[in-house]
């Protein structure tokens, strides 16, 4: 139990059955060992991607110093912020670290706005107290982004939870959510929604 995965906070997670939130808990405030040298690896593996994550499917630029980590069973990536400094202490308890994770659903028949209202009804059911501050819709290039900003308190804590809701070539929809701690929101917004729109589909 003492070694698991530090994240915490609001992930989208595409499930067989739909959309779920998976919340993590790390119970010793560390990254493993065996997490640090993937981490290591993959960095030192990579040192001309020029903060690129590419994947067969789609690529994204990421924030300058942040890390591709291992992603939970129905994530398709995540990149985490791992050298962030960490002031508030209820976040330092949690051990939580900045991140952003990517996943893939289709729309099973809903339109654009059913799959938007799906969403947030899903995110209401399994985060009681998800409060929803802002909406907007934007075309970029030839896709439709759909952006929610949200705010949770998980374990004495206030975070910040960008959604990025992006259709695919067909009945596909992709889903970015950003991570961080309320007080670091105003430092990482402009930059969230920079990454959000590098996202392009091969």
């Amino acid at each position: 139990m003492k070694n698991k995965i530090l994240i915490i906070a609001v992930i989208l997670i595409v499930l067989a059955a739909g959309i779920g939130i998976g919340i993590y808990f790390s119970k010793n405030n560390e990254i493993t060992g065996a997490e640090q040298e993937i981490v290591k690896s993959g960095e030192e593996s990579q040192p001309n991607q020029n903060n690129i994550l590419a994947t067969a499917d789609f690529s994204l630029n990421k924030p300058a110093g942040w890390r591709e980590v291992p992603a939970p069973t129905g994530v398709s990536a995540m990149v985490v912020n791992a050298d962030e400094e960490i002031i508030d202490e209820a976040v330092k308890k949690i051990n939580f670290k900045s991140y952003l994770s990517i996943g893939y659903d289709t729309f099973n028949g809903r339109s654009e706005e059913e799959y938007v209202k799906y969403i947030k009804d899903s995110l209401v059911q399994a985060v009681p107290g998800i409060i929803f501050t802002d909406e907007k819709s934007n075309v970029i290039g030839d896709k439709n982004f759909y952006f929610i900003e949200s705010e949770v308190n998980q374990k004495g804590a206030d975070f910040k939870v960008l959604i990025v809701l992006i259709k695919g070539k067909n009945n596909d929809v992709w889903t970015i959510s950003f991570n961080t701690t309320k007080n670091y929101w105003p430092n990482y917004k402009d930059l969230f929604y920079q990454t959000a729109q590098s996202f392009k589909l091969k």
